[in-house]
């Protein structure tokens, strides 16, 4: 009995030796309990597979130690480029949304003035520094019953910048100030002493036998200023009615000064030529602007008032000026009535 157990553990022994039990027992058949040893038999087989399995499966493992890290930094770059895409995309909606921003809040400081009504806009300060330069010095040039014969002439080249100024309407009528200016200050030059006052630089120069009576030289200053007081006679009438809101168009002003102070001393070509250049007087707003030295859109009633004021000052200083230095002329004799 105990040589047929050991045999036949043997032969259990030499099966699993060469993989001949299957699921535990020899040629898959159950396990046989009825044998001594056979379940234990069968157990420790199992234990032994179960242990050869798990070192296999650690060896493995450890054959694949390398490609682990490899994997995770592959894991990794994904990840940190997908959260930089994620960052570029974050950062353009942020950079259009900023954009919109900008752009409401320029439409917004834009219409602050439409919104708030009650606040005025933001004034410029008026300058005036031609027709200022035009009114002071005409102020100063008569010394009692006496024209100051330096003061007039710096008047006249100040008036003569305040004109060019005015537009092509006025640029005939500044030419021909510019032309006779020339003519009274050549003389006075030469002797300042004895021309200081008007009358005196007029009677010297008519004392000097150059005059055939009222019959003037071209080239002197007493003809000089004899046209250059028949054209501030002209826009005295013409400034005057800038004055009224109400009043006429400046073209028809002109005309009308025109053919009281100056036609009668023109002839033929000057009369077609001058009226010419004066039908292209703008509206009163357009003069009152360039005068102004602001533009139409400027222009407000408060400006206008400013304007006119000066204006009227300037007229107040040419009437008495004028006046007087017509007397000069009538009193000695020099008021040429030719046409030219």
């Amino acid at each position: 009995m105990p040589r047929i157990q050991n045999c036949v553990l043997f032969l259990a022994a030499t099966l699993v030796s060469t993989g001949q039990l299957v699921g535990g027992s020899p040629l898959g058949f159950p396990p046989l309990p009825f044998i001594r040893g056979g379940s234990a038999t069968t157990t420790a087989t199992k234990s032994r597979t179960t242990k050869q399995q798990q070192r296999q499966r650690r060896h493995h493992h450890r054959g694949n130690l390398l490609p682990g890290p490899l994997e995770l930094i592959g894991n990794v770059k994904q990840g940190l480029d997908k959260i930089g895409d994620n960052m570029q995309n974050d950062w353009k909606k942020f950079s259009r949304g900023m954009q919109t921003v900008q752009g409401n809040i320029g439409k917004f400081v834009v219409n602050i003035p439409r919104a708030l009504p009650f606040l005025p806009p933001r004034k410029r300060q008026l300058k005036c520094s031609k027709l200022d330069d035009v009114c002071n010095t005409f102020s100063a040039c008569l010394k009692g019953s006496e024209v100051d014969t330096a003061q007039l002439i710096k008047a006249c080249r100040a008036h003569l910048i305040f004109m060019k100024s005015g537009g092509s309407s006025l640029r005939l009528v500044a030419k021909d100030l510019e032309s006779n200016l020339q003519k009274a200050e050549k003389p006075f030059k030469k002797s300042p002493k004895q021309g200081k006052t008007l009358s005196s630089l007029l009677e010297s120069e008519r004392d000097s036998g150059i005059h055939h009576g009222n019959i003037l030289k071209e080239q002197s200053a007493a003809m000089g200023l004899l046209w250059i007081r028949r054209s501030l006679a002209f826009q005295l009438e013409l400034y005057s009615s800038l004055i009224d809101q109400e009043g006429p168009h400046p073209r028809d002003a002109a005309y009308e000064a025109y053919a009281k102070h100056l036609s009668p001393f023109h002839g033929w070509a000057l009369r077609k030529v001058f009226p010419a250049s004066l039908s292209q007087m703008p509206d009163r707003e357009a003069f009152i602007a360039k005068f102004g030295e602001v533009s139409l859109e400027e222009l407000t009633d408060e400006y206008d008032r400013e304007i006119v004021n000066k204006l009227k000052s300037l007229v107040a200083a040419w009437d008495p000026l004028i006046s007087s230095w017509e007397k000069d002329f009538e009193r000695l004799d020099l008021e040429d009535m030719r046409r030219v």
